[in-house]
């Protein structure tokens, strides 16, 4: 408990701290087109919380009331009316092109050919809060919570808490991710834990800001990186790589998203605007830019290379990039 509270003041204290001592990364000037999508647009609001793609590359917005589905040209919701368990959702996960999990404060919702299912501790869930779904290659659904985390397969739940060494890290579970491998991936507010289907790892870091964590996002050589309170970890399968604000060109360490271009390319969004990282240098991307607002929540990359924002207050944010036009 001292550990987490240790975690909560220190973040007040970057949050005061943002412009002192740390580098200050490049604003890139070039010919980037943006596009802001609003209500006005068709969003169901312009307080969003996630954005996921579909087999389909259309655009699934998760956002204060309701979800947003985005075609390319128009632009169609769905809430409560048409099965959603509640109209807040907080994260999406795209099993395919028929089916789709929604994380909602009040259960999961599922919709698979039209059809809706919706789940809460009455179904078997561990806690009606669900925070993050992934799916399997068995096909077992995954959803992290604040009490631990549920599993469901088969028509049967079974429960995964902090027993011990070897248990799940924390019970307050932010994040649950599926590798290659088919491991399972937990961020939490106190570590991360992998589980194999028989063993857990615990990952603990000696800055205890890293072991509180928003996301986990797999890139295209199978790196795993963790936005967390205290910066970005990359963990390469062997070992750690470390970025943050003070030491590189982060532009906050409070990292809520994470995503990678086609060209390789890193970025990250927080409170306050967007990083890129090439693997060398460092780029910043803010309202100044053509963020809608500063507060990014969710990215990510379509098929055609552009990169989708989030954004708290602000709608969703399309970016295509100069040498892609």
């Amino acid at each position: 408990m001292i550990r987490l509270f240790v975690k909560f003041i220190f973040a007040s204290l970057l949050i005061l701290c943002y412009s002192c001592g740390s580098k200050v990364p490049v604003s890139p000037e070039n010919s980037d087109l943006w596009t802001t999508y609003t209500t006005k647009d068709g969003l169901a609001s312009n307080e969003v919380h996630c954005l996921a793609l579909d087999p389909l590359d259309r655009l699934w917005v998760g956002t204060e009331y309701g979800v947003s589905i985005f075609n390319g040209s128009t632009w169609s919701s769905i809430n409560t009316q048409n099965g959603l368990i509640y109209h807040t959702v907080h994260d999406i996960f795209i099993e395919n092109s028929t089916s789709v999990w929604f994380s909602t404060p009040l259960g999961a919702s599922h919709i698979e050919n039209g059809n809706w299912n919706n789940y809460t501790i009455n179904q078997g869930l561990i806690d009606t809060q669900v925070r993050s779904i992934a799916v399997d290659n068995d096909g077992a659904v995954w959803f992290a919570t604040p009490s631990g985390v549920s599993k469901f397969q088969y028509s049967s739940w079974t429960h995964y808490t902090k027993q011990g060494p070897l248990s799940l890290v924390y019970n307050k579970v932010n994040k649950v991710v599926v590798d290659a491998q088919n491991h399972k991936w937990f961020g939490t507010e106190f570590g991360i834990s992998e589980f194999t289907g028989t063993n857990w790892t615990t990952q603990l870091h000696s800055q205890p800001l890293l072991d509180f964590v928003f996301t986990i996002f797999i890139d295209s050589n199978g790196h795993y990186w963790f936005g967390t309170l205290g910066g970005v970890a990359v963990f390469s399968g062997q070992s750690w790589t470390f970025y943050n604000q003070s030491q590189n060109g982060l532009l906050f360490n409070e990292v809520r998203a994470i995503a990678e271009d086609k060209a390789g390319n890193m970025w990250f969004g927080g409170i306050f605007g967007v990083s890129k990282f090439d693997g060398t240098n460092w780029s910043t991307y803010t309202q100044t830019n053509g963020l809608a607002t500063n507060y990014v929540t969710s990215i990510v990359v379509d098929a055609n290379d552009n990169i989708w924002f989030g954004t708290l207050g602000g709608g969703v944010t399309k970016l295509v990039k100069e040498e892609n036009q």
